[in-house]
């Protein structure tokens, strides 16, 4: 009895596992068939988008989508192959048209979706195609979240690039909130409203040192040399922190009114000030400071002594006065530093 049980069981298991394989191929089998399905009406579609993008009014490929039954996918693909290649595309009003018309109803119900990785692709895309009449969805979404997780960083990141500066405020929130994801909210805000919110920044902002670094941080990446007044009136203020962030957007910026500014920082007791003053007095070449960065030859971090040189490197005598100081300089280790450097030039030119 117990023979014949445990052959029924395995029998039962072996067909339950056959039933399995053979669903699972089954259900493969659809999914390759509908990719394949997809992918022909892409390619089907290619010629007559890339007419409508050129030429609005060839308006065949709107007549061509409207019938397609894997239209959302295929438009999709369209859509982010353009913004991908095509420089401008981004601010497209096609793109914006076309996504608002056919994806804005699909994208807010995928918001609400319980799969992860489904509604941060739907983020992407909004952020994309600069889908406007979903700002309320996301800004509904935005007071509803308690964490600084990924979902909501790319949710402040999406909204930004609809020009929503709620997105600050919001950040705000969240003490642990980093520099790169205020920069990241600078960098899609549009330049109008950047410009302003910069300003609050640098003016207003005494609690969230964040918000304040990021401010510094991406005006020296972008060169807004309409800040440079603020950035020097950071030199004077008692936080070292924000006195670097100030000396690092100078160094970007390539740009200083008053060189004096920087003989302090030449001769501070912190080594990174002491540091990104050595690379700003080379990077704009100011010969005042050149007995001053033969000193830092010596000094005692590595650091310093690595930026001295390459700032004397960068004169139009350098080569001669690193030779002179890696046989004269009284400290051995500018000695070291300086004969290194005049090293590297020498095999530069071989």
């Amino acid at each position: 009895m117990s023979l014949i049980f445990y052959l029924i069981l395995s029998i039962s298991l072996l067909a339950s596992q056959l039933i399995l394989l053979l669903a699972l191929a089954w259900r493969k089998q659809r999914l390759s068939a509908k990719e394949e399905a997809i992918t022909q009406q892409y390619e089907a579609l290619i010629d007559v988008f890339s007419s409508y993008m050129l030429d609005p009014s060839d308006d065949r490929f709107i007549q061509e989508i409207r019938s397609n039954p894997h239209k959302i996918v295929v438009l999709e693909r369209l859509l982010n192959g353009y913004v991908s290649v095509t420089k401008g595309g981004v601010a497209s009003p096609l793109v914006k048209g076309l996504s608002e018309e056919f994806l804005s109803a699909h994208y807010a119900k995928q918001l609400s979706r319980k799969n992860w990785a489904l509604r941060m692709n739907t983020l992407y895309y909004i952020e994309d195609f600069r889908m406007e009449s979903l700002k309320p969805v996301l800004k509904e979404k935005l007071d509803k979240s308690t964490q600084l997780d990924l979902e909501t960083q790319q949710l402040i990141r999406t909204l930004a690039s609809l020009d929503e500066t709620a997105t600050i405020p919001a950040l705000a929130r969240y003490p642990d909130a980093p520099v790169r994801l205020y920069t990241d909210v600078f960098k899609r805000l549009d330049e109008s409203t950047r410009l302003k919110e910069l300003d609050a920044a640098l003016r207003n902002e005494k609690t969230n040192s964040a918000l304040k670094h990021a401010a510094i941080s991406y005006i020296g990446l972008a060169g807004l040399t309409s800040f440079l007044p603020y950035l020097e009136n950071e030199l004077r203020v008692q936080e070292g922190e924000m006195r670097i962030q100030s000396l690092k957007a100078i160094l970007n910026m390539q740009y200083l009114s008053d060189p004096g500014l920087l003989l302090p920082f030449l001769e501070s007791s912190s080594w990174p000030e002491r540091m990104y003053a050595s690379r700003i007095a080379g990077r704009l070449q100011l010969s005042r400071f050149k007995e001053t960065l033969s000193t830092l030859l010596g000094d005692p971090v590595w650091w310093v002594r690595y930026s001295a040189a390459e700032a004397l490197v960068q004169f139009s005598d350098g080569d001669i006065l690193l030779s002179h100081l890696s046989a004269n300089h009284p400290d051995r280790f500018a000695r070291d530093m300086a004969s290194q450097w005049k090293a590297s030039l020498l095999g530069s030119e071989t």
